[in-house]
């Protein structure tokens, strides 16, 4: 049994630690993105800082909403590790729990 948990906080560990580096290649991503295409435009246009700054806040907006979206879809888990009870009173507590979260209201 010890065994399976210390995999199931492994796993849970290792997927944290994914989700932390998308996050930052997300940002970091849209960032450049956005900062080289507002570049290209400026010398493309020749108003040189202009466009840059306008995509360097365009890429930080992008940004923000693809890790809104990725951790929107994290916390929306349809199914959360389930960890076998140590006995029965904590497999009650566990089920009262899970009617109070599901609870209408």
């Amino acid at each position: 049994m010890r065994d399976s948990r210390k995999k199931k906080q492994t796993g849970e560990t290792m997927r944290m630690l994914f989700l932390v580096t998308q996050i930052g290649l997300c940002m970091m991503s849209a960032i450049a993105v956005g900062g080289l295409l507002g570049y290209g435009l400026d010398r493309l246009l020749g108003t040189l800082p202009i466009l840059t700054i306008v995509g360097l806040l365009l890429g930080v907006a992008a940004g923000f909403r693809s890790v809104w979206s990725l951790i929107a879809k994290y916390a929306k888990d349809p199914e959360p590790p389930k960890t076998e009870p140590a006995d029965a009173k904590q497999a009650e507590a566990d089920a009262e729990f899970l009617r109070w979260k599901n609870r209408k209201g």
